[in-house]
């Protein structure tokens, strides 16, 4: 994987752990055991789509799609899009997103201090000469610190390696007695998104 660790991408990657967090609350506790101290959790989350392709132009590259419900969206296919002129009107795009996230209440390493934000991102395309696919994939790891937890409202505040402030709620306010301010929480985010062109009914 490209691994991304300037400024820019640090605070891009404590923003996507922190809606990650958001999206599927913050649910640490169930997964705890022996050989994790600390209360652990791992989730995963997968979408299927799929969209029809209404429109497109081979020479200029622009490519209307539109899905079940009649929704249309028109884009320009960049030249990272391999063997696009191997796609007609009627084909259809079918993707796959899997979303998991992976919360860990724990001491961070060495590398996670040294680097408390890191983004990485790898891909594969079709080969010339093959239907238009993809697999392109993203991870994010951000470490976090405990900075408030308040019982009452049933979460707690997260700092960043910025000094950025989030509240997050808990989904199991129990896991709170487990966690004390100050505790590390390392964010693993993880995102695959797969895409390949085929012929209708195929």
């Amino acid at each position: 994987m490209k691994t991304t660790g300037s400024r820019a991408a640090k605070r891009g990657a404590f923003s996507s752990a922190v809606v990650a967090i958001g999206g599927l609350a913050l649910a640490l506790g169930a997964c705890a055991t022996e050989q994790q101290p600390g209360p652990s959790r791992e989730e995963t989350v997968v979408r299927s789509f799929q969209a029809r392709v209404e429109a497109i132009d081979h020479q200029t590259r622009v490519v209307t799609l539109v899905n079940a419900t009649g929704e249309k969206v028109t884009f320009h296919a960049d030249e990272a899009v391999r063997n696009l002129d191997q796609v007609k009107v009627g084909d259809v795009l079918v993707g796959e997103i899997e979303q998991t996230l992976l919360l860990e209440a724990r001491p961070a390493t060495e590398e996670e201090r040294r680097a408390p934000a890191v983004v990485a991102e790898a891909g594969a395309r079709a080969q010339p000469g093959e239907r238009p696919a993809g697999v392109f994939v993203r991870q994010v790891r951000a470490l976090f610190t405990i900075a408030e937890i308040d019982k009452a409202a049933g979460g707690g505040t997260l700092r960043d390696a910025e000094g950025q402030l989030q509240f997050v709620k808990a989904r199991d306010p129990a896991v709170l007695d487990r966690l004390r301010v100050g505790d590390n929480v390392v964010v693993t985010y993880t995102e695959a998104l797969r895409l390949q062109v085929v012929s209708p009914g195929a």
